[in-house]
């Protein structure tokens, strides 16, 4: 279990709030026992007016920014050979979650949004102390078309999908079958419902630019969602008509978006729903090692190769539209989050939209911005101390030893600064 947080001083820090691009130099941030940040400004006054019994830790030199928040990850998932697929355990799948909560974490990554195929048991286990994790926000099982993004059906006739007690089945057809498996989904601890509105990359079945679900059937798993009370809804959404279908049922985010078109960039300006673009998954997936090693299946090689620079082109597009984006990397275990935030930059977010993008609206996406997202007096002590200058050098977020220093809730979760 976790040790009691100490009141803390945070000395000399370059702070960049999340609010406004201009940093400030020179700040202390002071934390209090129930892991909150008491009081922030310059370093003299806020230092000198700190109880005497406080930690100091000197950040001078470094740049202080909020948590990150990653909207979309699969804790329990990883790349990998057809042959070690059939060989993983429910187990397996949990004690992957755990260790890929823990390094998620001690990357800057404070709290994440999983899109699929985590309990809500591993939020628990997190939000507990018994394991070192982000702060954890689930949707269970992905619901999906029979033959869809979300059926392990393969021609063989193998299913390659590992049987976990607590994820409840998540394949439906028809308006009444989806709204089941939404109630089954909540019952089973869901923050989030996930729907698979087009086909995807990794399936075996299909193609991405192929819708899945109606709009009846996607707008009946809305209504469950908002009856229920959760966070909301998300739609694996690649191909064009998959996300204006996705749209017009009233999902709450896209994720990927890769082939939208000036209609779905309507759709989503007028519903003011926010783009979860994913560029991490899409490098890995290209990535030769990796192909090399089996782990990404011909199949998926190939439509990656399609998918690749029309994402990048619809993507800026989409910004130079005016469309909300919030961070998600579709990241599995080994896997490095912060490079995200490089990617956005590069493909016409700029440094200090990306920075945005993974902090304070993604906050706010998931209902968390009185919480997290910004540094403010009163918030959770979430924060990050990364050498450099993101907004000069927004590439420093590909490499990990540049994140430095990493607290949660008021404890220092990772400390590199004697690397």
């Amino acid at each position: 279990m976790l040790a009691p947080v100490r009141p803390t001083v945070f000395l000399g820090a370059r702070l960049l709030d999340g609010r406004s691009p201009e940093a400030v130099v020179g700040v202390a941030l002071v934390t209090d026992e129930d892991g909150r940040i008491a009081a922030g400004g310059s370093a003299a006054s806020t230092a000198g007016n700190a109880p005497k019994d406080v930690d100091r830790i000197d950040v001078s030199g470094l740049t202080v920014l909020p948590g990150i928040v990653d909207c979309h990850v699969h804790l329990s998932l990883r790349l990998e050979t057809v042959a070690d697929q059939t060989q993983r355990s429910a187990t397996d799948l949990v004690v992957r979650a755990l260790q890929a909560g823990r390094d998620f974490l001690e990357a800057g990554v404070t709290t994440v949004r999983d899109a699929g195929h985590t309990p809500s048991g591993i939020k628990r286990a997190f939000a507990s102390g018994a394991f070192p994790g982000p702060r954890t926000q689930v949707s269970c099982t992905p619901l999906s078309q029979t033959g869809g993004h979300g059926d392990g059906w393969t021609p063989s006739g193998a299913v390659l999908e590992t049987g976990v007690s607590d994820l409840p089945p998540g394949i439906a057809d028809g308006v009444d079958a989806v709204r089941r498996a939404a109630r089954l989904q909540i019952r089973a601890g869901a923050d989030w419902i996930k729907v698979m509105a087009s086909g995807g990359v990794l399936s075996a079945a299909d193609s991405p630019d192929a819708s899945q679900f109606t709009v009846d059937e996607i707008r009946a798993i809305v209504e469950e969602a908002k009856a229920s009370g959760i966070r909301g809804t998300l739609a694996h959404a690649e191909g064009t008509v998959g996300i204006k279908n996705a749209l017009r049922a009233g999902i709450t985010s896209i994720e990927h978006g890769d082939m939208i078109d000036d209609e779905g960039i309507d759709l989503m300006l007028e519903r003011d729903v926010p783009l979860v673009p994913t560029f991490n998954i899409n490098f890995a997936l290209m990535d030769e090692g990796r192909v090399s090693r089996g782990e990404v299946p011909p199949w998926a090689v190939e439509k990656m190769r399609y998918l690749f620079d029309r994402q990048q082109t619809n993507f800026r597009h989409a910004v130079e539209r005016g469309v909300r984006v919030v961070m998600g990397t579709d990241s599995f275990s080994g896997m490095y989050p912060p490079a995200e935030l490089a990617y956005m930059s590069e493909f016409g977010l700029g440094p200090f939209r990306a920075i945005q993008a993974a902090t304070c609206d993604a906050a706010r996406l998931l209902g968390l911005a009185d919480l997290i997202g910004t540094l403010e007096p009163g918030k959770q002590a979430d924060f990050i101390a990364i050498s450099g200058d993101p907004l000069a050098e927004p590439e420093l977020w590909r490499d990990p030893a540049r994140i430095v220093l990493v607290v949660q809730a008021g404890r220092i979760v990772a400390d590199r600064r004697g690397a």
